[in-house]
């Protein structure tokens, strides 16, 4: 096989592999506890996923905060939180497909800000996190795109050049900061999109979409 440019991909996972869709379990914690949907959402805070996302809270203090922030006089379970929680993920099944055709002729790495909680998820429902060569979480080395941290974390890993490398991410902040250390990235919108992005800016890929 002829060397190209790309030789691995590193892909983000929500709103790249999988649809995140929180809407069920804001509508049964809302059921549940008796509070709006609206104080449901602003109870998880930026700031506070964030902290949880870096792996500063396990997920149990997270949890504990979240029934602070609500501020429900009704009680619920961990367990039953969790289950609330479970159905928020649903597969982008032409991107996974594609996913699965790049593993088979490139090493391919995920590149993902997440949580413990849905790292678990992922690996019991989602097959494509055992196609890949590995993961470098947010949760796990305590920063998150778009900081340079876990880029600069990142790119060693694969054991090649920035150049070397084509990341997908559905966010232009995180695709900036890949290309400003010198990563190729496109900015994920639709499927089609990126198939045209890939014809368009790398020819030799073509034939993966």
């Amino acid at each position: 096989m002829k060397s190209l440019p790309i030789k691995a991909f590193f892909f983000d996972i929500g709103g790249v592999l999988v649809r995140v869709d929180p809407n069920s379990a804001i509508q049964k914690l809302s059921k549940r506890l008796n509070i709006s949907t609206a104080h449901i959402q602003q109870s998880m805070s930026s700031e506070l996923l964030q902290t949880y996302e870096k792996g500063h809270l396990s997920s149990n203090q997270f949890y504990e905060q979240l029934l602070i922030n609500y501020g429900s006089s009704k009680k619920i379970s961990l367990e039953t939180f969790k289950t609330y929680w479970e159905d928020i993920l649903f597969p982008n099944e032409e991107s996974i497909a594609f996913l699965k055709r790049v593993s088979n002729d490139f090493p391919v790495w995920l590149l993902s800000n997440t949580n413990d909680f849905h790292y678990d998820i992922l690996l019991e429902h989602f097959p494509f996190m055992q196609w890949v060569n590995g993961g470098i979480y947010s949760f796990m080395v305590g920063s998150m795109k778009p900081e340079p941290a876990i880029y600069e974390y990142a790119i060693p890993k694969s054991g090649l050049r920035p150049e070397e490398i084509l990341f997908i991410d559905d966010l232009e902040v995180n695709v900036q900061a890949a290309r400003d250390l010198g990563l190729n990235a496109i900015v994920y919108h639709d499927y089609d999109g990126l198939r045209s992005e890939v014809s368009a800016s790398f020819p030799e890929l073509e034939y993966l979409v």
